[in-house]
């Protein structure tokens, strides 16, 4: 039997087919009460976990020349140390620092977050000084890093330094075992001079014995040095207005006038004659550690 499509027909059937098709598909329903969807368990992410701030070098001091000395120390102790910055010894600084164990003449350290071995032979025990007058001259740690510059004032909690930073004076509050009184007679922490060649080199001295001293000069490096090339910078005394005297230029000796003497006698203005005059460079405000009369 031959079903005959008349016009009629055709549009009740696709009005019945586009009705079905309109009919919104069946949604999913969740639970009605929260507490029965199933649980997500919640993944850390490891990129977020704070990591260890600890940072070991784990090579001994590699410049030491001299006689080996047995630790007078123990765990606990605070010390001034050679610090080296980060995992190497290519720059190094001199600051406090605390006995974590004793290995035969090495003294493993800690301070901040570093962590380094050194030879006995180099510490000196951090102390708190007697009594320090005015405008005495010392070096301070802060942080990491050993500076340069006097006192203001002095209370058995705490001591105010005034020295250097950003060609300004400025002063820091520190403990009294974090700073290091300077005498001019030698010793570490004390700015020295020592001949390079031709020329007179700059720094701070680290060690002097028989054999070698050890000097950090103006860029952080250590230079081994012979003991009678070597002369402790003069500190009783501080520079006065336009007398002429030699100080550092990076970490060589020049000749200089001074301009002005700043707050606390930490600091001096400087003109370098020989050099041309630039903003911030010539003249420049230097610590007044790093002026001197020709030590030769």
């Amino acid at each position: 039997m031959r079903i005959r499509l008349t016009l009629p027909v055709l549009c009740a059937w696709l009005c019945a087919q586009l009705g079905a098709c309109s009919e919104p598909p069946q949604q999913h329903r969740g639970p009605s009460d929260p507490r029965e969807a199933t649980a997500r368990p919640i993944v850390p992410d490891h990129r977020l976990v704070r990591k260890t701030a600890s940072v070991r070098n784990p090579e001994v001091f590699p410049w030491y020349i001299g006689p080996e000395a047995i630790p007078s120390f123990k765990p606990g102790d605070r010390v001034w140390t050679p610090t080296p910055v980060g995992r190497t010894w290519d720059i190094i600084n001199l600051a406090v620092a605390t006995v974590d164990r004793i290995d035969g003449n090495l003294v493993h350290l800690q301070a901040g977050v570093l962590e380094f071995s050194v030879p006995a032979a180099v510490l000196l025990p951090a102390a708190a000084p007697a009594r320090l007058a005015p405008r005495a001259p010392v070096l301070a740690c802060l942080g990491l890093a050993g500076e340069w510059g006097r006192v203001v004032s002095m209370n058995p909690e705490s001591l105010t330094v005034a020295l250097v930073m950003a060609q300004s004076v400025v002063t820091r509050d520190v403990t009294p075992d974090q700073v290091l009184p300077l005498t001019g007679k030698g010793g570490a922490g004390h700015p020295v001079a020592f001949h390079r060649g031709e020329s007179i080199g700059f720094g701070m001295l680290l060690y002097l014995n028989r054999e070698k001293a050890g000097v950090i000069t103006y860029t952080g490096k250590l230079e081994l040095v012979n003991p009678d090339q070597v002369r402790f910078v003069a500190l009783d005394k501080p520079p006065v207005r336009n007398a002429s005297m030699w100080a550092s230029f990076a970490d060589t000796l020049e000749e200089v006038r001074i301009l002005q003497v700043l707050e606390h006698d930490a600091a001096v203005e400087v003109l370098f004659p020989l050099r041309p005059q630039q903003p911030l460079i010539n003249p420049r405000v230097i610590s007044s550690a790093r002026v001197t009369k020709l030590p030769w």
